[in-house]
């Protein structure tokens, strides 16, 4: 009896807790239906989508926990608990969107999961999002097309999917989003071309599309977008002209369309764009002139035409573009002056006219550009002097006049640019001095005067500039002491005095410039030993010391660059052997040590330069016979041995 009775009260437990659990399943299900279980559905449909990520991202999302969503990370809710906002932006997480159950967000308006590492396709359930008017997926490793099914999403305004891997075709129901106002898609893999209607878009106010692969020409449709504010179409092969059309987007501020393959002429109807404020369309195939149109642009802050086939002159009405910051028309085929009224651009920071077919003189006019801080007329046609109003542009840090027919001797207000970085008058016919005070703002790293007839010695200020990156003084008629006018660079990484008349030794302290490569002081009166300091400067690629008056032995400590890939040494007084050690230059492919006074025999150990492509000991006096071992450079072009 006992027995049985243990047997009953089991069992009225066990059936107290399968009516417990009936209880609970019961208010669960009824929790998922309405109200509150809504709220329950998306935290499970969360829960689900941050399991199938990587471990390390489910741990970002360590808040995630329960079935209170509206506190968790990256969460925003409405008075009734329903998620509105799905915000998670930079936070590393790996994974896909296939477990991300998109139906399960009725109320979602704004998704954001941008800067992340997200992989795979973007399903096309996104159509289920069906109040949403943000989507931003920027910046993660998406791929595949974009699926057709986002042109259901008809409250969407604004769409970002650049920086993915998004292959295909742009697709034509996006086109029927008539609320989106900015669609940005740069920066992915797409190809074809751009639909034709695009111009439904009525609300666009921005359009992005560059970097990509489209190709196709750009359709008068787009004229329809009268609201937009920015079109970007670059870095893509679209070619053809640029439509009349254009001229309708009157809102428009900016239009880049460079670094495509466009054709023809600047239709005139881009002067009608009276809100634009840069307009970039270099990179192109562009002809004919610039259109005159243009100057009433009143608003334009940067124009770019560069590297295009642009020909005629440059209208001298550019001066109403009062508003000009950067003007960049360089490598074009532009003819005539550079006309005067350019000095009225008084806003100017960048003026970029290089690489034309300008003559005449630089105008002293732009002596009134008192902001500009950037100027090159390098390869073009113009001579005379330059104007003593170039000293006026005390703001200027780069200076490129190179590659043209100027002459004369530098203006003495040369002296008040103190804020230059780069300086560079090579392949003119300057006279006189170099400019005294040329680093006397300590900002100067690029300094170049070659293939001049510059005179004197280098600029005092110049000692001491510590900021030097880059010296071209070479092929002048220079003079001087070299040992007193040179000091230490620490950032120095070229430097070219050949084919001047300085003299004097070769400092020591050029063991202290640490980050040179090149080195070429040849064709002077240089005297004195090669220092052993050099070695020190193990940056070292290449070395030109010859046609002067070097004395002493070829330094064994030149083996410690290891870098070396060339070293002239030719054309000196230097005698002793050859040092052994330079074996070790693995990378040295052209070894020039003729018409010294060189002995003994040649190194056999030279044959370890495997690398070497020139080889010139000739004109010394070396022994015995050829050693066997240069038979083992086997990328051997130029041997010369002679006269010893």
């Amino acid at each position: 009896m006992c027995f049985l009775a243990k047997i009953l009260s089991k069992l009225f437990q066990a059936l107290l807790v399968l009516i417990f659990l009936s209880t609970s399943a019961s208010t669960a299900t009824s929790a998922l239906t309405d109200g509150p279980t809504k709220v329950g559905m998306e935290a499970y449909c969360l829960l689900r989508w941050k399991a199938s990520l990587h471990n390390q991202s489910q741990s970002v999302l360590d808040s995630w926990v329960g079935r209170g969503p509206c506190k968790w990370i990256g969460v925003t809710c409405d008075s009734s608990g329903s998620i509105t906002n799905l915000s998670l932006i930079n936070l590393g997480l790996r994974g896909t969107l296939h477990s991300f159950n998109f139906s399960c967000f009725p109320n979602l308006t704004r998704l954001n999961i941008s800067n992340n590492s997200l992989h795979g396709t973007l399903p096309s359930q996104i159509s289920n999002l069906s109040k949403i008017t943000y989507l931003n997926l920027y910046g993660n490793h998406l791929t595949g097309n974009i699926p057709s099914e986002i042109g259901m999403l008809s409250t969407l305004s604004e769409l970002y999917l650049s920086r993915n891997n998004f292959t295909g075709l742009i697709p034509t129901s996006m086109t029927k989003l008539k609320n989106l106002s900015i669609l940005i898609l740069w920066g992915n893999k797409l190809s074809g071309s751009i639909p034709s209607e695009i111009g439904f878009l009525k609300s666009l106010k921005e359009l992005d599309l560059s970097g990509n692969k489209l190709s196709g020409s750009i359709s008068s449709e787009i004229g329809l977008l009268k609201s937009l504010k920015k079109l970007s179409l670059s870095s893509n092969k679209i070619s053809g002209l640029i439509p009349p059309s254009i001229g309708k987007l009157r809102e428009l501020s900016l239009l880049y369309l460079y670094d495509n393959k466009l054709s023809s002429s600047i239709p005139s109807e881009i002067g009608m764009l009276g809100s634009l404020s840069e307009l970039c369309l270099q990179k192109n195939n562009l002809t004919g002139s610039i259109p005159v149109s243009m100057t009433k642009l009143e608003n334009l802050s940067i124009l770019y035409l560069w590297g295009n086939k642009f020909s005629g002159f440059i209208p001298s009405e550019i001066r109403f573009l009062k508003s000009l910051k950067e003007l960049d028309l360089s490598s074009n085929k532009l003819l005539g002056l550079i006309p005067p009224s350019i000095g009225k651009l008084r806003e100017l920071s960048l003026l970029h006219l290089f690489d034309n077919k300008l003559s005449g003189s630089i105008p002293s006019e732009i002596g009134f550009l008192k902001f500009l801080k950037k100027l090159d007329l390098s390869s073009n046609n113009l001579t005379g002097a330059i104007p003593s109003s170039i000293g006026l542009l005390r703001n200027l840090s780069d200076l490129v006049l190179l590659e043209n027919k100027l002459s004369g001797s530098l203006p003495l207000e040369f002296n008040n640019l103190t804020r230059l970085k780069s300086l560079q008058l090579s392949g003119n016919g300057f006279t006189g001095h170099l400019p005294e005070d040329v680093c006397l703002g300590g900002l100067l790293e690029k300094f170049a005067t070659a293939f001049n007839h510059f005179s004197g010695s280098i600029p005092k200020t110049l000692r001491n500039c510590t900021s030097l990156f880059r010296l071209r003084l070479d092929w002048n008629q220079l003079t001087g002491n070299i040992s007193e006018q040179l000091g230490i660079y620490p950032h120095l990484d070229y430097m070219d005095l050949s084919n001047n008349r300085f003299h004097g030794e070769i400092p020591w302290k050029l063991g202290q410039w640490k980050n040179i490569t090149s080195l070429k002081f040849s064709n002077n009166n240089i005297s004195g030993s090669i220092p052993l300091d050099l070695g020190n400067a193990t940056q070292l690629h290449l070395i030109d010391l010859s046609w002067n008056h070097l004395q002493g032995q070829v330094p064994k400590e030149l083996a410690k660059l290891k870098l070396l890939i060339k070293l002239c040494l030719n054309n000196n007084n230097l005698f002793g052997v050859v040092p052994l050690d330079f074996k070790v230059l693995s990378n040295l492919d052209h070894l020039n040590l003729a018409a010294n006074n060189l002995s003994g025999p040649i190194p056999g150990q030279l044959g370890e330069v495997a690398n070497l492509l020139i080889l010139n000991l000739s004109c010394n006096e070396f022994t015995a016979g050829i050693p066997f071992e240069l038979g083992n450079l086997h990328f051997l072009q130029v041997l010369d041995l002679s006269h010893n």
